[in-house]
């Protein structure tokens, strides 16, 4: 008897940006999906498979979108996963706090499709704000079966697993929703029927709607405007609000989006932050410090004992334990700006900052949309690059792209912060590191008027982003969310660090003899033309060679170098015996400004095809380093002597 195989039951899962699809895809399927409470959390498609009551589902979480268009990245990718994958059952996500847009989506879905259900998300926010959604009316106006949100994130198993079942098993069939549109557009539709066919990809009349969208610019008008209209109408049914006036969020936002108090309060804030970054973190590097450097003897008296060969022990304590060392020694402040970095974002306040900077973007030809990139640098370059497929401009992503390279991703910050507490008192710290980072603020700004100056625009650009309300972030979430980036990034350079650092130690060891005759000391040594317009010694500027591999491979080789040169004390100690305060702020300076990564570099031809684009990015930077790190050096030397 041949055994029955049951075909799994597929399930899409879409909903707006920030509707809560990555909560519910994670609560569902048990997976790990990280979570912010800002637009375009989602850029990749995950999907997982859950066993239930001999039953196989395959959920898939999609982007955020707010139609079936054609106008960003993430609608691209979804409509290309429609067509690739149909799926057995379409989930819906709606937000009970701002049902209007995604009661827009979900008509354009039943529009086009026949299986659809519907969550309904963040139910108790609502009620917190005197919002009561009614999912019952919300069923009957619509005919589709509505789930409501029985806690944050989590819904009633058995219902959800029995509702799509019934909507895949074809229980209760459903014909498409159809909205009654204007004269002419209905005229029109009418003419063109039997053009197309119904299929798995959507209904026919839904797909003539939309090529008299593309086709029409007064029908695409009249389409949206009606569907909007009857979205705002169904929403006015199934709500009651208990009480009027201003919102918390509302409340906060008259300050964090004044137009003379938000920017220095966005100041205040990130001066906070890293404020805590340097005290909290600086004791904890001292201590990871302190325990390279005691494992490093304890290593050298067994490789003696067991008569381990001089230049085989060197190697593994000078090279590989110095260069982990010099690398883990910055993964505190790292593991403290994540933790701060989660909590802005998990709070809807990342966000905020966007729409500040869209006067910014707005005199440069574009809009505020083009900084999400430049913010999403600072957590990779590699993701700022990647980010700027939401621009729907090419104009607007050949420039994020371009000045996305100078966002100080974590690599350069957490040097930087490392470099910086050891140079400097917390609160100085706290000035310094502010002001290197409104330079490179500033710096990228510049960047963006020039590439404008050289770069056709295509057309208008266009910035809609909903503002979520803010939540109050679990310490859970923001531990889980800095603990995962932290330890990812970790796993990502690990490789590289040994790399460099045997490296690295294999030229600062040969040729055999004095440092002076070793490989590194005659690399450095032929760069010395540089160093002095600079105002940095050899070593600083091999070590900044070094970082092009990878940008926390600088206090690896600086570690390295000055081990060969016979200085004791860990690398911080090292550093400020050595260096000045001049010669560390504009060393700090060049460090954040010169050449992406290589992976960046590679990132940036896959998403442009275009070499000219990376010669621009690459040296582009290095004369912005070389220009205003001399004009940093120099002139702090005319001003302190």
């Amino acid at each position: 008897m041949s055994e029955v195989v049951f075909k799994p039951i597929r399930v899409a899962i879409i909903g707006n940006p920030n509707v809560g699809k990555s909560v519910l895809f994670n609560s569902i399927t048990g997976a790990s999906q990280i979570i912010g409470n800002w637009c375009g959390k989602t850029t990749e498609v995950c999907t997982m498979a859950v066993h239930y009551k001999n039953k196989e589902f395959h959920f898939t979480d999609l982007p955020g979108i707010y139609g079936f268009g054609s106008h960003s990245s993430e609608e691209v990718l979804v409509n290309d996963f429609f067509r690739e994958e149909p799926p057995d059952v379409v989930m819906v996500v709606l937000d009970a706090m701002n049902l209007e847009r995604g009661l827009y989506l979900l008509l354009e879905t039943l529009e086009r499709y026949h299986h659809v259900m519907v969550v309904l998300n963040k139910v108790g926010a609502a009620m917190g704000h005197d919002i009561i959604v009614y999912h019952d009316r919300l069923e009957a106006e619509l005919q589709v079966p509505v789930t409501p949100e029985k806690e944050q994130g989590s819904l009633d198993t058995e219902e959800l697993f029995a509702t799509l079942s019934d909507v895949a098993d074809h229980v209760a069939p459903r014909r498409n929703y159809a909205i009654r549109y204007g004269e002419k557009v209905e005229r029109t539709l009418a003419q063109c029927k039997g053009t197309l066919a119904d299929s798995n990809l959507g209904s026919a009349r839904w797909f003539l709607l939309k090529r008299l969208e593309q086709e029409n610019d007064n029908f695409q008008s009249e389409i949206i405007s009606t569907r909007y209209n009857v979205a705002e109408d169904i929403a006015a049914r199934i709500t009651a609000k208990r009480s009027a006036g201003e919102t918390l969020s509302d409340r906060i936002d008259q300050w964090a989006l004044h137009p003379v108090w938000g920017g220095p309060l966005m100041l205040l804030i990130f001066g906070i932050m890293f404020y805590l970054t340097f005290s909290v973190s600086r004791p904890v590097s001292e201590w990871i410090a302190d325990a390279f450097d005691a494992m490093g003897v304890i290593l050298t008296t067994w490789f003696a004992t067991w008569n381990v060969p001089l230049l085989l022990a060197d190697l593994i304590v000078g090279g590989v334990l110095k260069g982990i060392g010099a690398a883990m020694g910055f993964l505190p402040q790292m593991a403290m700006f994540f933790l701060f970095y989660s909590l802005i974002q998990d709070s809807g306040y990342m966000v905020r900052i966007v729409f500040l900077a869209d006067k910014i973007m707005s005199a440069l030809g574009m809009n505020g949309k083009t900084f999400l990139p430049l913010v999403l640098g600072c957590s990779c370059n590699v993701n700022g690059i990647l980010a700027s497929r939401i621009l729907s401009s090419r104009y607007d992503r050949t420039v994020a792209i371009l000045v996305s390279s100078y966002a100080p991703c974590p690599a350069r910050l957490g040097v930087m912060v490392f470099l910086v507490s050891a140079f400097f008192a917390s609160t100085s710290a706290t000035l310094v590191m502010l002001s290197l980072l409104g330079i490179s603020l500033l710096l990228m700004v510049f960047v963006a008027y020039v590439v404008s100056l050289f770069i056709p625009r295509d057309g208008e650009s266009s910035f809609m982003m909903e503002l979520p309300p803010y939540q109050k972030p679990t310490l859970q979430s923001m531990t889980t969310s800095a603990a995962w980036m932290t330890l990812n990034f970790v796993h990502r350079i690990r490789n590289v660090i040994i790399a460099a650092s045997v490296v690295m130690w294999c030229l600062s060891n040969f040729p055999a003899g004095s440092f002076e005759q070793t490989y590194i000391a005659r690399i450095g040594q032929a760069l010395e033309p540089v160093g002095h317009l600079l105002g940095l010694n050899w070593q600083l500027i091999v070590s900044l060679i070094f970082g092009i591999a990878a940008k926390e491979s600088v206090l690896s080789s600086l570690g390295i170098i000055y081990h060969a040169a016979q200085d004791s004390g860990s690398l911080a100690e090292i550093l400020t015996h050595n260096i000045s305060p001049l010669t560390a702020f504009t060393f700090l300076l060049v460090y954040m400004i010169y050449t992406p990564c290589v992976t960046t570099l590679i990132t940036m031809y896959q998403e442009t095809s275009d070499w000219r684009i990376v010669v621009y990015g690459a040296l582009g930077s290095v004369v912005s380093a070389i220009l205003l790190g001399s004009m940093v050096y120099h002139g702090g030397r005319l001003l302190f002597g």
